[in-house]
């Protein structure tokens, strides 16, 4: 492991221990040395402090782990959501997949999930700026088709399927990622064009189609 992503898994297990842990900031307890920076490599950074015989983040230190651990979560949510990795294959690949994730990649990880407020584990997931955007505008970037209101437009984003015969199905209808797709009634069930056909389906259907809003519904 490199010696920033070593820093980086630190700096997460930090921010688990002291941010979201009460009480747990004692030198024995915090890091495995094997795994991890020293607490002497993050000192030096100026990334944390000791103080009785504990340790707690500088100012830089906090922003520092709380972007890496939003990272490690956001990758989580995207190879359970998307990817639909096992979970001992998605630990694994996010672990690896955070320590490339530039900043402007993150937040389009970040829109195409919806904000995710928190991971797999149900662990909270820091917002970043898009959320707070997200949250003042009240709309997402990204949508279940279900959620979207009559008149809505979009290209389909990626199908989140459970198994595959409804793969099958939305696929056989032309729900493929790239496609643009239109919502022209949500009751008694959702219909919408996808190029120049129509259908309708479910509400279960609806929400195993995710779609990047394209245009604001008709009054």
């Amino acid at each position: 492991m490199k010696t920033n992503e070593r820093i980086e898994e630190s700096l997460e297990k930090l921010w688990e221990q002291l941010e979201e842990n009460s009480g747990g900031n004692m030198l024995s307890e915090i890091l495995d040395p094997e795994q991890t920076a020293s607490l002497e490599t993050l000192e030096e950074k100026g990334l944390i402090e000791k103080f009785q015989g504990g340790i707690r983040f500088t100012e830089a230190g906090r922003e520092e782990a709380r972007l890496a651990i939003r990272r490690h979560r956001l990758s989580e949510r995207l190879f359970h959501d998307i990817i639909e990795t096992n979970q001992d294959d998605m630990e694994e690949a996010a672990c690896q997949f955070e320590h490339v994730v530039k900043k402007e990649i993150e937040e389009e990880i970040c829109r195409l999930l919806g904000h995710p407020e928190t991971c797999p584990h149900g662990k909270p997931i820091p917002p970043g700026a898009c959320c707070q955007k997200a949250r003042l505008s009240g709309d997402k970037f990204v949508a279940s088709l279900a959620s979207l209101k009559r008149g809505e437009k979009g290209v389909i984003a990626y199908i989140k399927a459970g198994d595959s015969k409804k793969l099958q199905k939305l696929m056989a209808m032309g729900i493929l990622p790239g496609n643009p797709i239109t919502l022209t009634h949500a009751f008694p069930s959702f219909a919408f064009t996808v190029g120049y056909s129509q259908y309708a389906v479910d509400k279960d259907m609806a929400e195993a189609i995710y779609v990047k809003r394209a245009e604001r519904a008709m009054p």
